[in-house]
């Protein structure tokens, strides 16, 4: 993987926790290094990062979209990632 790329800001001996090097790459990689992601780490474990950190990123909704289909097979459309987003915003608005 490029992580000069994709951790630029990060002196090259720092540590980086798994969520964060699995997240920033989802985010910021170019394709062959999600692929080599998915070399590296399990399935399910990406998976469950990207839904927990990211699947409901309007930010990231092309990308959410390409991830979910090429990635975990999931037959869907942007208005999926839509819900989620709303979702969690429902969440934040009845913690307050």
């Amino acid at each position: 993987m490029k992580q000069d790329k994709i951790f630029w800001n990060l002196k090259s001996k720092a540590r980086i926790d798994d969520i964060t090097f699995i997240e920033h790459t989802l985010k910021y990689g170019d394709f062959e290094d999600i692929v080599e992601l998915f070399n590296r780490f399990d399935k399910k474990k990406i998976k469950d990062i990207w839904l927990k950190n990211m699947a409901g990123d309007s930010r990231f909704l092309k990308l959410n979209v390409m991830i979910a289909r090429v990635f975990f097979d999931m037959d869907v459309e942007s208005d999926y990632f839509k819900r989620l987003n709303d979702a969690r915003f429902e969440i934040r608005v009845s913690i307050k």
